[in-house]
């Protein structure tokens, strides 16, 4: 018995022990506790260290410290050490006291737009109250220190003199906290005392060994979340919403190489997915594909397609319809049993008013049967239709998010889908513009597999990655310029050139050792030059000049030498010969029209062999000219003794089977086959009223086709393929309508529109069911004041001129004013060219000075003088080799003239 009551005492004895230390560790004793306990899960960044000290002194002797120091963030880390050093005694108390210990700096949003630092230091088993009484005792007279309590616990404000608030400071547990925002200590102290899982800490939890190294950056998919929707002008970002859904962390080691800042370490996610990467993987291909024009890019290389389905986006709603059909009628046929589980998704530069151009890339394993699929499901649909560019066929897709219905959520922002099949690689673009942007850098090889060894890009990605996201900085900074919000906007526009000394971001995730491995590189680079803005203008003299007999009348014009793929020059002379020249400046030949050229320049494969011939027309006759000189068999043509004054060139399906579009001067519209025979229903179309315009074929993506005229009795005629009238023709704009109206995408680059503006000023949109959607009148100045409007030559984009007495104002597509010239004069000849991005420029010829004039839309001259020029311009664009080719003409010459890009 005696027995039993031993042992009852000591179990309560034992009891009351227990629960004495566990109310003196709860109520009288500091909590020891790991720093990130302290920091919530949406910080933007985190970076941990336990060796603060050498850390620091190995950054500012590392050559990026150069670039780092001048941002914002690292000049203020360096005055806050700085400010708590001479706190201490400036004796170097603040090194010692770091050293060992557990030190955080991290990034909490504090507003909408607002991200604010905290600083948290570890003391471990020891107590950092006398470190923060000797802060206290060592504090000048100009800062005054306050003490307040929230949830009974101390926070000391150290307060400046104009009662600014300089430093909110507590200790939590072993560990002190300082921010310059009181907010997010008192976030701390809030999560210190909850027991909600939502600190860093607690879904780290294996991963919260620091390593021996520099330290360790912590990132979340919720707190970049919050980052992008507060710089974004728009909170709803599709990617912000998309990682704010997501639970991913990652907790990578830094190492300092050099040229480069590495961070390797841990990805912690709910998903499991295998990120090996896919054994039969072709990147050469993609590499074909991938334009020198990408701004960022997405990789996804797993062990086939139904592996990247476990990577899904959680924001994406799919529609039921949509998702039904692709089910039916995609899915459960083997659709996605002919892919790959390669994916490139690349976001491109601007074109246009087409803000978004996606591109996103896949490989399929058969591709015939893929394609067919695909043209199979867009038969049953009420857009049965395709197009051709560049002898690609092109299925449009008029069902929003399209690759994201097909992909898990994956690739949103498609508001139509533009597909094509080049080799084993599906082309999906979200525009018409981006799809030809693709196709026209492989065909001119301005793509990543014939980059020169010094570019950038196509090093950032490794082919051996499951999966990988790549941002180039001096390509992209400014699209996020743009998009920026107003409170960050100028911080961006500021440190423009400090940014850009990082040639790009790229992350990257590996299976290593059964688990997912990511890898954040940054390489930079110091060369000062990168920190120089460019020049206002430059200085052009002529590379080469061409000299005529006679003088020129009409071009310089440039055509496509089939046979090495450089340009030709078209050009008439005033005795109206024709000359071809080639990139040489070499006649090639010279042939006597019947009159001045009326039309464009425009090449045709009339034999079907690759080789092309030019097609063009006088008042008289339709010619059609081998590169030999010689005319093709039945031409020239002339049309029943009628006066032609507009052509245009057609190819239906790129079956070469061509249809010449004419107009006469007694306003009738002639329709010819291929050997210029009259087609019926065109034979001729009796309008009766001149044409402004080319007649042209359009195909309007979700509508078909429409042959379309513009008249000088203020009307637009829309008529189908064979003659007939479309629903809504003829659109009358009115009897002021005397300059050309013109074709361009709307809004967002996702349909067609037809703009036209009165010389009065009147602005007249109208969309090809025949509607009037838009009308506006400009505001007139003065009596003369007349107005035009102006589009590139690929229509992918336009501009307004207000041409006034002394002045030409220049407005964009919206209205908005540009910049205005102190040019005047009816003879000024103006010239758009849209070649993407900021490369827009606005050619002036002023024949009676003889000058010619290159502004950027900001207003800029582009030139340190005039060039030479009294008739049009032509100017190319030749990305592979980073410059323009300017050609104009004065007198007997065509120069030609090079300008960097």
């Amino acid at each position: 018995m005696k027995i039993w009551k031993s042992l009852l005492v000591l179990l309560i004895t034992i009891l009351l022990a227990w629960a004495g230390y566990w109310v003196f560790q709860n109520f009288f004793s500091s909590k020891n506790i790991n720093s990130l306990e302290l920091i919530r899960t949406d910080a933007v960044f985190v970076f941990e260290t336990n060796q603060a000290d050498q850390t620091w002194n190995e950054l500012v002797n590392q050559p990026v410290w150069n670039i780092l120091s001048e941002l914002p963030s690292f000049s203020k880390t360096a005055d806050h050490l700085g400010s708590l050093d001479s706190l201490s005694g400036a004796d170097g108390e603040i090194s010692r006291t770091l050293r060992g210990k557990q030190v955080t700096i991290s990034c909490h949003p504090t507003g909408a737009d607002s991200f604010e630092l905290l600083y948290t230091v570890n003391f471990g088993g020891s107590t950092p109250v006398d470190f923060l009484e000797k802060i206290k005792n060592q504090t000048p007279k100009s800062v005054r220190v306050q003490t307040r309590q929230y949830s009974d616990l101390e926070i000391l404000e150290f307060v400046g003199t104009e009662n600014s608030r300089k430093w909110s400071v507590t200790i939590l547990g072993n560990a002190v906290l300082a921010s310059s925002s009181s907010f997010i200590i008192e976030e701390a102290i809030r999560l210190f005392l909850s027991e909600d899982p939502i600190s860093m800490a607690s879904k780290l939890k294996n991963q919260l060994h620091l390593n021996s190294g520099p330290g360790k950056l912590i990132l979340s998919s919720q707190g970049i979340s919050r980052l992008l929707a507060g710089i974004s002008t728009r909170r709803e970002n599709p990617m912000a919403s998309e990682l704010a859904l997501k639970d991913s962390f990652l907790a990578m080691d830094l190492t300092f190489e050099d040229g480069q800042l590495r961070f390797q370490g841990p990805l912690v996610q709910q998903e499991e997915i295998n990120f090996t990467p896919s054994v039969r993987a072709n990147f050469p291909e993609m590499q074909k594909l991938i334009s020198n024009r990408t701004q960022s890019l997405a990789q996804i290389n797993l062990d086939g397609i139904f592996e990247t389905q476990k990577i899904y986006n959680r924001a994406f709603t799919p529609k039921s319809t949509i998702s039904g059909e692709i089910q039916t009628r995609l899915t459960d046929r083997g659709f996605l049993d002919n892919l790959s589980g390669e994916l490139y998704y690349l976001e491109l530069e601007n074109l246009g008013n087409q803000a978004q151009n996606q591109v996103l890339l896949v490989r399929t394993l058969a591709p015939e049967q893929t394609f067919a699929f695909l043209k199979e499901f867009r038969s049953g649909s009420d857009s049965n239709q395709s197009d051709f560019y560049r002898d690609s066929e092109i299925l449009f897709f008029p069902e929003e998010d399209l690759p994201a219905h097909l992909f898990n959520g994956k690739f949103p922002g498609f508001a139509q889908t533009h597909i094509s099949l080049m080799g084993e690689i599906l082309i999906m673009a979200n525009s018409a513009q981006g799809m030809k942007m693709i196709l026209d850098d492989l065909a001119i090889g301005n793509t990543w597999a014939k980059a020169s060894e010094n570019a950038i890009e196509p090093k950032s990605i490794n082919p051996a990655s499951g999966y990988s996201k790549n941002f180039f900085l001096r390509k992209i900074w400014g699209k996020w310029e743009e998009n920026s919000n107003p409170s960050w906007s100028p911080f961006l526009q500021r440190y423009q050139a400090l940014f850009q000394a990082f040639p790009y971001l790229s992350l990257d995730i590996n299976q290593i050792g059964g688990k997912p491995i990511a890898t954040l590189t940054i390489p930079y680079q110091t060369n000062e030059k990168l920190l120089v803005k460019n020049q206002p203008g430059m200085n052009l003299t002529p590379s080469s000049t061409i000299s005529l007999p006679e003088k020129i009348s009409y071009g310089p014009k440039s055509i496509r030498n089939f046979n090495d793929n450089t340009e030709d020059l078209i050009v008439q002379d005033s005795d109206n010969k024709l000359y071809l020249i080639n990139a040489a400046g070499v006649v090639v030949y010279s042939q006597q029209l019947s009159g001045p050229i009326v039309s464009e320049a425009f090449q045709i494969d009339y034999l079907k062999n690759e080789k092309l011939q030019l097609l063009l027309a006088t008042e008289q006759k339709l010619y059609a000219i081998d590169r030999l000189g010689n005319p093709l068999p039945g031409f020239p043509v002339e049309v029943n003794n009628e006066k032609i004054t507009h052509l245009s060139l057609a190819d239906y399906d790129n079956t070469r089977d061509y249809r010449y579009f004419l107009a006469t001067q007694t306003g009738n519209l002639w329709l010819l086959d291929r050997d210029g025979k009259q087609l019926e229903g065109w034979n001729p179309m009796k309008l009766g009223e001149k044409s402004l315009i080319p007649p042209s074929h359009i195909r309007v993506p979700g509508r078909g086709d429409y042959m379309v005229a513009q008249s000088d009795k203020g009307k637009i005629y829309l008529f189908t393929r064979r003659g007939e009238k479309q629903t809504g023709s003829p659109i009358t704009l009115g009897k002021d309508f005397l300059t050309p109206m013109m074709i361009t995408p709307g809004t967002g680059g996702n349909s067609l529109k037809m703009s036209a503006i009165s010389e009065t000023g009147e602005l007249i949109q109208a969309n090809f069911g025949g509607e009037i959607t838009y009308r506006n009148q400009l505001v007139k100045v003065d009596r003369e004041n007349k107005f035009e409007l102006l589009a590139d030559p690929a229509g992918n984009s336009e501009l307004i001129l207000s041409r006034q007495y002394s002045k030409t104002v220049v407005l964009d597509g919206q209205e908005k004013e540009l910049f205005t010239l102190p040019l005047a004069g009816k003879d000024l000849w103006f010239g758009f060219f849209d070649f993407g991005s900021s490369r827009q420029i606005l050619a002036v010829s002023d024949p009676e000075q003889g000058f010619g004039y290159l502004y950027d839309l900001k207003g800029n001259m582009l030139t340190t003088t005039p060039l030479e020029s009294d008739g049009p311009i032509q100017i190319s664009h030749q990305p592979t080799k980073n410059q323009y080719l300017i050609r104009t003409s004065t007198g007997k010459r065509i120069l030609e003239y090079k300008m960097p890009d």
